[in-house]
């Protein structure tokens, strides 16, 4: 073991807490100055994991659009028309794309007649999106690239593919989703305006779809299923006590107001594909059950984009953007690990991550992962003082820190090189999270959504590995935020993310006093 290795280890007995540094990080909430321009890519969490046992299925879930209030919004949570979401997928050591999965969504354009006393309801004249007539509708192909980056097979898997519906509340199940007879007001009955009847079985039934290579796929609102006192962490790592105690109890200094979940009662929109392993290993998964440390031909490198034409023009004839689209498709967003632009890659170079590929993150941000910075915000806090460690552990936290880079490479025999090591999900389909153990039986191989220790948590707890590992040294040492759990509880089935909260009965409202 050497010296650094066992610095490491001694600064994650010790340190634990930085788990929680920063663990808003880990999800990717608007975390770049470029994004607030481009709400359309603003993607949250990806996942991406083999289903369990025989591995015949790869989950992928893309969540964006974040921090939708449920009841907000005339038009509500709906995709954008124009932009192409696209998972990623390279094999084995190297990043370059082998199969893309392109999803592209469609929304017809409201229509009606002008408005007059006799104007029929639905259609154009109204104001809500849900009874304007107008249909939502998604496409999803199947891009097969050769060598020479050229897509040399495209298949459409689906298209004309429904996205589910918000969850408006009570009227809107009745009177648009159908899901129950509607009594007006003057039935003196209530139940038509309070009691919701939007429900799993209903979006299984009517919403996700089957696709030609034998997988399904889903596209709507559902809730955001990450949970995070982010509260505390904007205010400059400002950590609730509750979340320090396991480490020092009292912290010296820590608030002592509670540990909130800032993201309970939100919504976001997500996709979600099922695919078979049999799209991507024809002959098979190699060595498929078993474990082999040293390989790498049975690994999956995934990552998620969003792409638009390059111009944007004003155009009041275009009812649903407003744009009208020319030129070439260009990458306006990205993400893969849980943590990589938000909690590494430095506010200068965070719009240069967002329209760049993975294959040039060693030369873009090499040095943002060899020295990360929330170990210098950690030091200049006073956090590491407060726990007692030495200045040399602090130094070799401070890096150069290869130690990430294996862990996101789950220890295998990947070159530190362009077009090798990024910012992606490094999955091994042979394995899943069959084999117990740090790289091998969950996160970082793959991530997983469900499978966790209670059904309102996901499988591993993302931040406190990663937050852990870049600050502490050791993906072990534990700790958190005081926030362990969801706000709501997560499928155990396809496609997992929970249901979306009701725009009525839901969200963050305040009675009028």
């Amino acid at each position: 073991m050497s010296n650094r290795t066992k610095w490491l280890g001694v600064a994650a007995v010790a340190f634990g807490l930085m788990a929680v540094a920063s663990p808003a990080q880990a999800s990717s909430h608007r975390e770049a100055l470029a994004i607030l321009n481009e709400p359309c890519a603003d993607t949250t969490d990806i996942y991406a994991w083999v289903s369990p046992g025989t591995h015949d299925k790869l989950y992928l879930i893309a969540n964006f659009l974040p921090l939708h209030e449920p009841g907000q919004g005339n038009q509500g949570l709906r995709a954008c028309d124009g932009y192409r979401y696209e998972f990623h997928i390279g094999k084995g050591k190297r990043l370059k794309d082998k199969v893309v999965y392109r999803v592209t969504f469609t929304k017809s354009a409201p229509v009606d007649g002008p408005p007059g006393p006799a104007d029929p309801l639905g259609g154009g004249n109204e104001l809500l999106y849900q009874i304007t007539g107008s249909t939502e509708t998604y496409k999803v192909e199947k891009i097969e690239v050769d060598d020479d980056d050229d897509d040399v097979e495209k298949t459409t898997l689906g298209s004309g593919l429904a996205v589910a519906p918000n969850d408006h509340g009570p009227q809107t199940d009745r009177l648009v989703n159908g899901l129950g007879p509607f009594l007006g007001y003057s039935t003196g009955d209530t139940a038509s305006r309070t009691v919701d009847l939007y429900s799993d079985a209903f979006v299984a039934a009517n919403f996700i779809h089957d696709l030609s290579n034998d997988g399904r796929a889903f596209a709507g609102q559902r809730d955001d299923p990450f949970y995070l006192d982010e509260k505390g962490i904007f205010d400059l790592v400002n950590l609730c006590s509750a979340g320090l105690a396991p480490l020092k109890n009292p912290f010296p200094g820590a608030r002592t107001t509670a540990c909130e979940d800032v993201f309970a009662g939100f919504n976001v929109f997500t996709l979600a594909l099922e695919i078979p392993t049999s799209d991507l290993f024809p002959h098979g998964i190699p060595h498929n059950g078993v474990l082999r440390p040293n390989s790498t031909d049975s690994l999956l490198r995934i990552w998620f984009s969003v792409s638009r034409r390059e111009k944007e023009i004003v155009d009041k004839t275009n009812v649903v953007t407003g744009y009208r689209y020319e030129g070439s498709f260009r990458q306006v967003g990205r993400q893969a690990l849980p943590l990589f632009n938000a909690g590494l890659v430095g506010t200068a170079r965070q719009t240069l991550y967002l329209r760049s590929s993975p294959r040039r993150d060693v030369t873009n941000f090499g040095g943002d992962i060899l020295f990360p910075v929330l170990v210098r915000n950690a030091d200049a806090l006073g956090i590491y003082a407060a726990l007692g460690l030495p200045p040399a552990t602090v130094d070799a936290l401070k890096g150069p820190r290869g130690d990430i880079i294996s862990a996101i490479n789950l220890g295998r025999p990947i070159p530190i090189a362009d077009g090798f090591t990024g910012d992606v999900i490094t999955l091994d389909a042979a394995i899943g999270t069959d084999i117990p153990g740090l790289l091998t039986g969950g996160f970082p191989n793959g991530r997983r959504l469900d499978g966790g220790p209670a059904l309102n948590k996901e499988h591993r707890d993302v931040s406190d590995i990663l937050i852990s590992l870049i600050v502490a040294g050791n993906p072990l040492a534990g700790a958190g935020d005081g926030v362990n759990s969801n706000d709501k509880p997560y499928l155990t089935a396809f496609p997992f993310v929970p249901a979306p909260h009701s725009g009525l009965n839901g969200g963050h409202g305040a009675p009028a006093p």
